[in-house]
């Protein structure tokens, strides 16, 4: 049930029959922000060989372990996923949020093992690329090769920038502002409004990606709620005054 559910957010309810789903890179419609974006019929099909399996993860499941070897990259379909790492004396730091169409893993390049643990925030379907033959296919395909090196390029960038708001003593406007901008933001990329957002994490999840805590995170929303900024129903997030959300990022002000 759960492969159906998720799948039927992909293509559309309104496909749904009894038979399986056979998903493809080709009818995906995160394919323009994936790797498929930049591949020829042919080719496409030479990178579909290679994706072993689409898997399903219902909420909280484990998708991979913090130091565990590194096999494959991942690309998300539908739902979301957050990256941590846990330190020796047992604290948990959230490192990264990933959203449909967006790829992750790469972490793991450089060691042969994964540097986080990634966790499904809700029920999500990825698409598992084994790396070695993506590193294969990309010698022989140049233009998956210029694809993969720019969506890299491009996380690297966004999370920089995110980060850059998150440094010590950034007050907790700033850094709320620049999370619900980036969720705004990648929700536009994939042709979905970008004033109606529904946010990825758990309040507590937000605060420990901000370094912020719980009520300060639960204090800023109400904040930006009660000036008429936005307006927030549990998860449900409605953008209604762009500029002055913006404002705090944007202000040299402390």
């Amino acid at each position: 049930m759960l492969h159906h559910k998720v799948v039927a957010e992909l293509i559309g309810s309104d496909l749904l029959c009894s038979h399986e789903f056979h998903l493809s890179c080709d009818t995906c419609r995160m394919r323009a922000m994936c790797l498929p974006a930049a591949l020829d019929p042919h080719h496409l099909d030479s990178l579909e060989d290679i994706i072993e399996i689409r898997r399903t993860l219902e909420s909280g499941d484990t998708l991979y372990e913090q130091n565990e070897n590194f096999t494959s990259i991942y690309a998300i379909l539908t739902g979301s996923v957050k990256t941590y790492t846990t330190h020796e004396d047992g604290w948990t730091r959230i490192t990264g949020c990933h959203l449909p169409g967006e790829i992750f893993g790469f972490s793991g390049i450089d060691t042969n093992f994964y540097r986080s643990t990634a966790r499904a925030l809700e029920d999500t379907l990825v698409c598992e690329i084994p790396f070695d033959e993506l590193e294969d296919l990309c010698r022989k395909i140049p233009d998956l090769q210029s694809r993969l090196l720019h969506l890299m390029s491009q996380r690297m960038v966004e999370d920089h920038e995110l980060a850059a708001q998150f440094l010590h003593k950034r007050p907790a406007r700033k850094r709320i502002a620049a999370f619900i901008m980036s969720v705004s933001t990648r929700a536009a990329r994939r042709g979905e409004p970008g004033m109606e957002l529904r946010l990825p994490m758990s309040r507590t999840d937000i605060g420990n990606y901000l370094g912020i805590t719980l009520e300060t995170v639960c204090r800023e929303l109400s904040r930006l709620e009660k000036n008429g900024i936005i307006t927030l129903n549990k998860r449900e997030l409605t953008i209604l005054d762009l500029p002055r959300l913006r404002e705090p990022i944007c202000s040299s002000e402390p």
